[in-house]
């Protein structure tokens, strides 16, 4: 007969798994991180805590909870406590040939879906830099033809230009700042 037992030395870290899994996180208060929740869209970014030494977690929004890493990947995989203790290398025991390929499928899949995420994240950070960008240099012409038209006074042929190109700039800067709220997922001012 067969012995089974998990082997809960060859876990990961939590620190670093929980940061390949949700990113970026907090730093560290009293043994624990906050970071993005996986189980629901967090407004925040930070209601998911985590502890470092047991890898437990707990979500404010949500209130999802476990005790270590292998009750996460079930939550998140949806799947059995062996099926998530195979995924993770702690399992021991004999494993089928049809399970050995069901543990291998889903851990690819899992890596192309944070590939998939991770280029996905970049190319919104790369949106929303070129919208900073062109927030600022549009701010800084507004400002800029505001004092030109102050220097001037209100009235004559060259004022009538700034006036011209002050409405211009005013109906860029606020397109503008609608595109880079709706691309950072803050909130919009210009919609309802």
């Amino acid at each position: 007969m067969t012995q089974i037992w998990v082997d809960r030395s060859v876990l990961p870290s939590a620190g670093p798994f929980y940061e390949r899994e949700l990113g970026k996180l907090s730093r560290p208060s009293r043994g624990w991180v906050r970071g993005r929740c996986p189980f629901h869209e967090s407004k925040s970014g930070l209601s998911f805590s985590v502890n470092l030494d047991s890898g437990g977690f707990y979500c404010f929004g949500c209130a999802v909870r476990g005790g270590d890493i292998v009750d996460f990947v079930k939550l998140r995989d949806r799947c059995s406590f062996k099926t998530a203790c195979q995924s993770l290398g702690c399992w021991r025991g004999n494993a089928t040939a049809e399970e050995r390929t069901a543990i291998g499928r889903r851990r690819q899949e899992r890596q192309w879906n944070l590939e998939r995420e991770a280029r996905q994240a970049e190319t919104e950070r790369g949106q929303r830099i070129q919208l900073r960008d062109e927030l600022h240099t549009t701010a800084r012409i507004y400002a800029e033809l505001g004092t030109r038209l102050h220097e001037l006074g209100p009235a004559g042929t060259e004022a009538e230009e700034c006036w011209s190109g002050l409405s211009l700039a005013l109906d860029d800067l606020r397109l503008t700042e609608s595109s880079y709220c709706n691309v950072a997922r803050i909130e919009n001012p210009y919609e309802p």
